[in-house]
């Protein structure tokens, strides 16, 4: 084989924090033969965590269709879309010899962890309640937090102000779960790596793309993966692994995954939502694909037959129908593209020179792109500003009540407005943070680590849990 920087050998390591050993599974049970991350799968699967995400937003916040997708679906979406690369890919490596075929079956498993827990640690309202958090911190250093600035230094600040779902993912599967000690769900290091789209801290990441293309920086740099909190398992899990600097080679197949199944769903769910019409979808396709190659062509084309098929024979649904055809078709030509662009870059993942987007580096970025434009479309339609600008006034809201509520120094006299708010807070976060904090001050835990209990609490709420608990605490319901 090869030499590369990193190697499968590592990047496929079953060792877990707790032990710094690969379990083994067969010690209490001879039938036990499931890989390391199979295991994982099982862990997650049966977790709070995950049936959350049944009530937490994909795109369209607090709707209650049974049709449009929530994170929970879209997350066994970009599972079976992993897994699905994951094994091909796989297949592709053995028999070029560049993976041992012992580890067969472990790539797909390993995908199929990955894209069940990529969303696990965003807030309520998704994409919208992570800038409300930024928001609100952001003005409330420079105000009414302003000592609390130094206090905390750069890092920890950043941590707050560019507050990422990735990173709160991150802290959940490795921390929050505490089932039994702070270890949190105790997964393998490999399955932690493969969710790190961005190896990077809150000072590091980050980078607007003009910033990105004149210091030629990659994408992993766009964002931010870890807090302070948990900066030691980070280098534990990038220590083990050997991914160094770089992301995890498994991780471009995880945001492909991602971007594969969002874009093309997102389009099911405008339509269903009446925010999408056939015009909108075939100028937009056409503007890409209508020059294109003959595959291109071929996904423009046969939404247009099956459109004007189901139009002739006067089918109610002649737009969900063809809509839904093409995402069949356009998903399996971005699976395709994304694994033979895989495949081609190998060595240059793995040697960390390799640093974008995979699949607008493949032969499926202008259907990437056309799906892109459409969900612009989506995201600009009047009922998701409404709905995501309720959510932002939900989010800043609780953040303003509970964050007063932890910073003071009446937070455990119950008979104080502070102490009440203190007394709703989850005790299993409450119970994380005196036991593990990251510090203290004196004999209680740091203003780092109160913050974060805050954060906590808001990103395990669900949508309706956000609104209700808002609503009750503003006396606008009872």
């Amino acid at each position: 084989m090869k030499y590369t920087k990193m190697n499968w050998e590592q990047l496929l390591c079953g060792i877990r924090l707790r032990d710094k050993a690969v379990k083994d599974r067969t010690k209490y049970n001879e039938f036990d033969l499931r890989n390391d991350f199979d295991d994982d799968y099982s862990r997650l699967i049966h977790s709070s965590a995950v049936r959350r995400l049944q009530d937490k937003a994909q795109v369209f916040p607090l709707d209650n269709s049974d049709f449009i997708r929530t994170r929970l679906t879209h997350s066994h979406e970009v599972s079976t879309i992993g897994r699905s690369l994951g094994i091909s890919v796989e297949e592709y490596l053995i028999a070029a010899k560049k993976i041992d075929p012992a580890h067969r079956g472990k790539l797909g498993a390993l995908l199929a962890v990955a894209g069940l827990m990529h969303d696990l640690g965003n807030p309520p309202y998704g994409h919208f309640g992570e800038s409300a958090i930024q928001n609100f911190f952001r003005y409330w250093f420079d105000n009414e937090g302003a000592e609390y600035k130094k206090i905390l230094g750069e890092k920890k600040c950043a941590d707050f102000i560019n507050f990422e779902g990735n990173a709160q993912t991150f802290r959940l599967v490795t921390k929050l779960n505490n089932l039994f000690d702070e270890f949190g769900f105790n997964l393998s290091v490999s399955s932690l790596a493969s969710i790190l789209k961005y190896p990077r801290s809150s000072t590091e990441g980050n980078k607007e793309d003009i910033v990105r293309e004149k210091e030629n920086l990659g994408i992993s740099y766009k964002k931010f993966g870890y807090l302070q909190a948990e900066a030691d398992r980070f280098e534990a899990v990038r220590e083990h692994t050997g991914i160094g600097e770089s992301r995890h080679p498994i991780t471009f197949l995880l945001e492909a995954a991602d971007d594969i199944a969002y874009a093309a769903a997102d389009i099911e769910d405008g339509c269903k939502k009446g925010v999408l019409d056939y015009t909108t979808i075939k100028e937009t396709l056409s503007e890409f694909l209508q020059e294109g190659t003959e595959e291109e062509q071929d996904i423009l084309n046969s939404f247009v037959n099956s459109y004007e098929r189901n139009y002739q024979s006067m089918r109610s649904d002649k737009l969900d129908n063809a809509v839904q055809a093409l995402r069949i078709n356009a998903q399996g030509f971005m699976i395709k593209s994304v694994v033979k662009e895989f495949i081609h870059r190998h060595d240059q993942i793995l040697n960390g020179e390799f640093d974008e987007d995979i699949l607008l580096a493949s032969d499926a970025e202008k259907v990437r792109r056309a799906m892109k434009k459409l969900s612009f479309t989506i995201f600009d339609s009047k009922e998701i500003v409404l709905r995501e600008y309720a959510g932002g006034k939900v989010i800043q809201g609780l953040l303003e009540m509970f964050v007063n509520a932890v910073v003071s120094d009446n937070r455990k006299n119950s008979k104080t407005e502070e102490g009440k708010l203190y007394l709703l807070i989850s005790g299993n976060y409450k119970d994380i943070m005196n036991k593990y904090c990251s510090d203290r001050d004196g004999d209680q835990p740091s203003i780092y680590d109160r913050l974060l209990l805050v954060t906590d609490f808001i990103c395990g709420m669900t949508d309706s849990y956000a609104l209700d608990l808002y609503r009750r605490l503003t006396g606008i319901t009872l």
